[in-house]
């Protein structure tokens, strides 16, 4: 049997680093955005009541005032957590207040 042989076609040049790097940069971003969407997405004021909150109360007990208490009740309720330790910043208090106030009975993730 007599032996072929493929047509040698040079191989394309490799384009400078400089060149792929918009490419690289569209790819980081496109990782970069999809990672997060994986990761912790959800409202800051949800994030710190999961964190700070459920340290001592379930989510039952949590849960028992959403829907009950108004901006100024939750105000007067989250400040009395953190003047007995509740680990909140001046920001993340502002944020955990705005977030309880416009829950309603049975929102998700935190009430069942």
């Amino acid at each position: 049997m007599p032996h072929h042989r493929r047509s040698e076609r040079p191989l394309p040049p490799i384009p400078p680093a400089a060149a792929l790097a918009p490419f690289a940069l569209t790819v980081i971003l496109a990782v970069t955005a999809t990672l997060a969407g994986c990761g912790e997405t959800a409202p800051p004021g949800e994030v710190t009541v999961m964190r700070a909150c459920r340290i001592c109360h379930g989510t039952d007990r949590i849960c028992a005032d959403i829907g009950k208490l108004d901006r100024a009740g939750w105000e007067k309720t989250v400040d009395r957590m953190i003047a007995g330790g509740a680990n909140v910043t001046p920001e993340e208090r502002a944020a955990v207040i705005d977030w309880l106030a416009t829950r309603k009975p049975g929102d998700k993730p935190l009430c069942p």
